[in-house]
């Protein structure tokens, strides 16, 4: 790995522009591949988005599901609300061990979201 030093903050910020443009052309050169939805990667989604709607019942949250967004690869499930309480703790663990990442934030008028990412919704056909 190349421990570059950066002299100054113009250098920093050519290098952040040239890492940021590489980035995007590989983005955009993935997402233009043909691509086939992975079964099993959608039934964990599904489960998942199901689970939460299960242990989030009788509250004031909301739970909704993306599918192909931001990039067709990708999917994501969000629970937002004022307080987010689940009554089945292993339950949680379940649908946070198929997810790639996982993301809690606070949001205006004092409520949460937390976001469950799934990586490989699709993959690229050989």
């Amino acid at each position: 790995m190349d421990n570059k030093t950066f002299s100054s903050r113009e250098e920093m910020e050519r290098a952040l522009d040239e890492l940021l443009g590489t980035l995007k052309d590989n983005i955009e050169a993935d997402d233009k591949k043909t691509t086939v939805l992975d079964g099993l990667k959608l039934k964990q989604i599904q489960f998942a988005y199901s689970v939460l709607q299960y242990i989030t019942r009788g509250t004031d949250t909301k739970v909704s599901c993306k599918l192909n967004e931001p990039f067709k690869t990708m999917g994501s499930i969000s629970v937002e609300g004022p307080i987010l309480e689940f009554d089945c703790p292993e339950w949680f663990s379940r649908v946070a061990e198929f997810a790639s990442n996982t993301e809690v934030y606070p949001l205006a008028k004092n409520k949460v979201r937390l976001t469950f990412t799934f990586h490989g919704l699709t993959k690229p056909i050989e």
